[in-house]
């Protein structure tokens, strides 16, 4: 496995803990206004910004859920622009599926005040990670996209994501993602495979163009 990249993981995090992130009720701590609730659900999210025809198969059951075209039109896309080849970042699989420490990468957010940790006791007995944003983190966001083209794609992505997402919960993303017998079969410490073929297969029969 390549070298990880630090910065650039630390980059999609922030991009996905702002956009994700909603006003903290009550709880603003020195300039951190917004909250991003569950360890757990940063990782389901990030599997589906760093592996895009896994992505690609969400948009392509939405549109047959939903019929909307514009589901159908992204799935397409993603694989116009060969991103299951050129954008994906493989991920191991661990524990409950895919996974990677965010220690360092949070470490670095947190150095430069864009993120701070905290867990927080459940009445289950156990502890829930949850991040505090800073209006520093947001504004640092918008001046990143607006100043490097390029950047735009992290910004349009994680909206995706997160239309795919519906507001569901860490463990209920987790569940999903375990519904593809590539990941789920995917043996503990094992990058999770590429469903690209597959997928594409899907899309072109959607499009009429099998066989």
């Amino acid at each position: 496995m390549s070298k990880i990249d630090y910065r650039r993981n630390a980059l999609r995090i922030l991009f996905i803990l702002v956009k994700g992130s909603r006003p903290a009720p009550g709880e603003a701590v020195d300039g951190f206004d917004h909250v991003f609730r569950g360890e757990t659900k940063v990782q389901a999210l990030d599997f589906w910004v760093r592996y895009p025809d896994y992505l690609a198969d969400e948009l392509i059951s939405l549109y047959e859920r939903t019929g909307l075209v514009e589901h159908l039109t992204a799935a397409e896309q993603i694989f116009a622009d060969e991103e299951p080849d050129l954008r994906r970042v493989p991920m191991l699989r661990l524990y409950f599926g895919a996974y990677e420490p965010l220690d360092t990468v949070l470490g670095y957010l947190k150095s430069r005040g864009l993120i701070l940790p905290r867990s927080r006791s459940m009445e289950t007995g156990k502890d829930e990670h949850d991040f505090l944003v800073s209006e520093k983190a947001r504004e640092l966001i918008r001046q990143m996209v607006s100043e490097v083209q390029e950047l735009a794609w992290y910004d349009q992505r994680v909206d995706l994501v997160l239309k795919v997402s519906d507001g569901r919960g860490g463990y209920a993303l987790k569940k999903r993602q375990h519904e593809q017998k590539e990941y789920h079969d995917a043996a503990h410490g094992d990058l999770i495979p590429t469903t690209a073929e597959r997928v594409r297969r899907r899309l072109a029969d959607l499009l009429g163009r099998g066989g």
